[in-house]
Formats: structure tokens, C-alpha cells, sequence
């Protein structure tokens, strides 16, 4: 499975080319790395934006899914056990962490090189906004990573063992990347040809500068319990700059159900496997959508129509007498699914956060139903949030509620909205703000379902192999422990990265 999803970029690229009817070149263009000027920012900026969503939305939403509880591994077949058990080997994941760098963040590094000679603001804004949004995937994943030397290897002085840098530097060079791309006071007019190579919003620079302001929010809402000071200062600079935040998703939306053409997680677990049916609803997300009569359940099953049960996170060495593969849910997943950068659902959620905090203006309340109903809206579900957030609803907003009541039903809207979109976000934010907590009962006694788990709170692997403690970040690849002197150790699965505090 890693081999599949690690190529994928390749495929994506495939896809790309395809859509905008581009010459056979861009399929070179991560296969001869040592001659980068040979490609345009038309063709590098498009290229790294597909090789970024082909792991953001590929592995690394995969094993945030499994992180999350959203899927549990299936007891009919043995694919993703190491995840799901917390004891992910170093050398599963060295092509993904490798198309990172050498795929998406070394082409967008080569726009913004190019956007800075060719003096063109807005691919500059865009290829900058684009690569800080996949830095901070992989730092909030890893923790330190290489990051001011990670571009030197085809430099005149090769340095083939960049260093490792600390998230608290990153962050901070980041959020000065990002002023610098919206510091202009007038950006470059693209061309129609330029504009159309920009999958996410047509060269509309509006939105790029929205799409800027919206990860910057992210960021900042990380550094609440590590960086107050500066969360605080930096989110009220983002309001008394007018707050221009995203009000559409910014994803990558051209996937079609042809394989090698299809949403990257799909290809890989759905249409590449020889099982299709691995990603078993877990009892955690599957019970607390029942509870509440949340029918939005019915959009992560295959099937609606059979009797179904949900899996415990980690019950794969269940018998098959005590759990019926063939009525416990397999989560769905379709071809044509968007890769999520940043939702229009998380950009209200993050404002509604920043207001309850004092930092933002506006009514967060409204902002929280505007986020539930987008979400229904996207899942086909339109009109049916109503009763759920209306007064006496299971998720009306608790408007006279203390600021950690109010923080829960925001994290929590999240994380039932991002299951199965944005599964790496949601395990991001379950790592900063404690929510959904960790569950004091089980949701598998002996030998039957625990009736009294009501989901919503997770718990810990049935097969899990950490002591009971929860995964907090992904190890470093075994790549890096060879190749790599300046990598500093073996970090635990379970240690927790720079703001993860609470």
C-alpha cells in the first residue's frame, strides 16, 4: 500500500495533464530533478500542488483516519494493522516523506525561485501560501524536520544531511513567508494560460489572499496554549486587517472515477487493494453520530440497507463469531472526493474559536451553524441540521455556556465534519485541545459491544502496543536514519510535538 500511494503523484500529475491539455514535459518533472530550469512556473506550480494533495490527501489522511477514529482495520483482512495497533515501522512511509520534498515542496520551492526572478506577485503568493500550507502538515506531523537546508542538495556546495529545524522556528519563519507574499501593493496580472494552471481558484488573487489569512489563523489557534502572547497579538492583527478570511473550500477538485484519475486514498485502499473493504466504520465516530440521530452517518456507509455494526478502534484480532465482517461497516469513499487544503467549514470553525477567545469579531454562534449546515449542505444533506442545532438540539451552540463548553462543541463539530475529508486536521486538534477526550469506559467488553459507549470519546487500541498512551505524531522515516547525520534520533510515536501542551 505505501508503494502505491507513494507514486501516486506521478498518476495525479497524470491527471493534471489531462485537465489542462499541457505538453508530455510535466510528467518529467519530478523524474529529473537535476534539471529543474527546464520547467516553467506554469508547470511547476500545478505539479507541486497535486504532489502535495497526493499525500496530504493520500497516506497521511489515511493514517489520520485511523489517529482520528473515524476507520478502524477491518478483522476479514490485515492491511493497515501496524496503524491501527500504534506501531507504524520507520521504514513504511520513506517514499511519502520523500514526495513531500523531492515531489510537492521542491516544485513549489522552484515556483517561488522563479516568481522571485520573474518578478510575478502572485504566483509568488500563490506557490507561497501553497508550500506553507504543506511545511505545516509535515511539521505538525513529524515535529522538527529540515527545513532552512532542505533545498540544498543541488546547490554548487551539495548538503545531502540538511539540519533539522524546530517547529517554534518554522512556525515563526512561515508566518513571515506568508507577510511577505500579501506585503504587495499591486500583483501581477496571470495570463489566461497562468490562471488555468491554478486548480484551487483560477488565479484569483482575492482568494489566495483569503487562503493566506485562513492558514495563518490555523497556525496562530496552534500556538494558544505554547504562544499565547503571540496567538493573541497575531489573530487580532488578522481582524484589524478586515478578518479576510475564506468563505469556499480551498481543495483540489478535479478527480474523476477512471483509475489512476481518482482521489488518491480512494485509488489506493478502494480500486488498487485486493480487499476494498479494510476501512471499517469505528465505533467511536459511528456511535456518537447514532446517538444524536445524526444523518450524516449514512454518508461514511456503503451500505444502508443491511444490518450494520460499527468496529472498536483496534478490533481486528476480533473473531469472526463475535464481530460478522459482512454486517460491520466498511467507510465509505469515492473517487470523485476532493482533497481539502483548508474547508470552508474549518475557516468558520477557527473564527468562531477566535471569537470566543476575545481575539475576533463577530457573532461565533452563527459562524458554528453556518459551518454545520455547509457541512449537510456538501454531504447532500441540506435542511437537516436544523432540529440538531436548534434550541434543545443535541448540538445547539451553548451561547450562556463557559468558554470550554463552547470550545467542545466547536472541536467537536469539527471532527464530525472532517471524518473522512480532513482526517489529519482533526487528529491535529485532537493533539491541541483535548477533544473528543478519551473515553473512561471501553467500547468492547469481554466479548460484546459496551451499550453504554455512546462514542464521541476515543479509546485507546484494542491492539494497541504504546502502554495505553495515544499516538502524537509520526515517526521519522528509516530514510532519515540512514541517509541523513544531522537527524536527531529515534522520537517516539507517542511524544508530542512543540504545541502540543495540553
Amino acid at each position: 500500500m505505501k508503494k502505491r500511494i507513494s507514486i501516486y503523484a506521478v498518476t495525479l500529475l497524470f491527471v493534471s495533464l489531462i485537465i489542462s491539455g499541457c505538453t508530455k514535459s510535466w510528467l518529467d518533472i519530478n523524474k529529473d530533478p537535476n534539471n529543474p530550469e527546464d520547467a516553467t512556473m506554469e508547470l511547476l506550480f500545478p505539479a507541486g500542488v497535486v504532489s502535495v494533495a497526493s499525500q496530504a490527501g493520500g497516506y497521511y489522511n489515511l493514517v489520520g483516519g485511523f489517529w482520528a477514529q473515524y476507520w478502524t482495520q477491518s478483522n476479514a483482512s490485515n492491511q493497515y494493522k501496524a496503524i491501527d495497533q500504534y506501531s507504524i515501522d520507520q521504514s513504511d512511509f520513506n517514499a511519502n516523506w520523500r514526495e513531500m520534498y523531492v515531489g510537492g515542496l521542491s516544485d513549489l520551492q522552484l515556483t517561488i525561485d522563479k516568481a522571485t526572478a520573474e518578478k510575478n506577485s502572485t504566483y509568488f503568493l500563490m506557490a507561497t501560501v501553497m508550500q506553507a500550507y504543506a511545511w505545516q502538515v509535515m511539521t505538525d506531523f513529524h515535529g522538527s524536520i529540515p527545513y532552512f537546508e532542505a533545498f540544498q542538495g543541488d546547490t554548487e556546495n551539495r548538503n545531502t544531511s540538511p539540519a533539522y529545524d524546530t517547529q517554534e522556528l518554522i512556525y515563526t519563519d512561515l508566518i513571515a513567508r506568508i507577510d511577505k507574499a500579501l506585503d504587495v501593493e499591486e500583483y501581477t496580472e496571470l495570463s489566461e494560460l497562468q490562471a488555468s494552471q491554478d486548480f484551487l481558484f483560477q488565479g484569483n488573487v482575492t482568494k489566495w489572499i483569503q487562503f493566506a489569512n485562513t492558514l495563518k489563523l490555523k497556525m496562530y489557534l496552534r500556538l494558544v496554549d505554547i504562544k499565547p502572547t503571540v496567538a493573541e497579538a497575531g489573530i487580532k492583527k488578522l481582524y484589524e486587517n478586515g478578518g479576510n478570511f475564506l468563505s469556499e473550500d480551498a481543495y483540489l477538485n478535479v478527480f474523476i472515477d477512471e483509475k489512476n484519475k481518482d482521489n488518491p486514498l480512494f485509488g489506493s485502499d478502494k480500486r488498487n487493494l485486493n480487499v476494498a473493504s479494510n476501512l471499517r466504520v469505528s465505533s467511536t465516530i459511528y456511535r456518537y453520530l447514532f446517538v444524536n440521530n445524526d444523518p450524516r452517518r449514512t454518508t461514511i456507509m456503503t451500505s444502508t440497507t443491511a444490518t450494520t455494526v460499527s468496529m472498536p478502534q483496534g478490533g481486528f484480532n476480533l473473531t469472526t463469531a463475535l464481530m460478522n465482517p459482512t454486517t460491520c461497516i466498511v467507510f465509505k469513499l469515492a473517487a470523485t472526493d476532493p482533497v481539502y487544503f483548508i474547508s470552508e467549514v474549518e475557516s468558520y470553525l477557527m473564527q468562531a474559536e477566535a471569537i470566543i477567545r476575545g481575539w475576533g469579531t463577530g457573532d461565533a454562534k452563527a459562524l458554528y451553524e453556518l459551518a454545520i449546515e455547509v457541512d449537510f449542505v456538501r454531504r447532500e444533506l441540506a435542511g437537516q441540521e436544523s432540529t440538531l442545532i436548534a434550541t434543545g438540539g443535541v448540538y445547539e451552540y451553548p451561547v450562556d455556556g463557559s468558554f470550554d463548553q463552547k470550545l467542545k462543541s466547536i472541536i467537536m463539530a469539527k471532527w464530525v465534519a472532517f471524518m473522512g475529508k480532513q482526517c489529519l486536521e482533526a487528529f491535529f486538534e485532537h493533539n491541541r485541545t483535548g477533544y473528543p477526550e478519551v473515553s473512561t469506559i471501553p467500547a468492547w467488553i469481554g466479548s460484546a459491544a459496551n451499550q453504554d459507549y455512546n462514542g464521541g470519546a476515543f479509546t485507546y487500541s484494542m491492539a494497541g502496543v504504546t502502554d495505553g498512551k495515544f499516538p502524537k505524531r509520526m515517526i521519522y522515516p528509516q530514510s532519515e536514519v540512514n541517509l541523513n547525520k544531522k537527524m536527531p534520533g529515534v522520537v517516539a510515536i507517542t511524544e508530542r510535538v512543540w504545541w502540543d501542551v495540553k
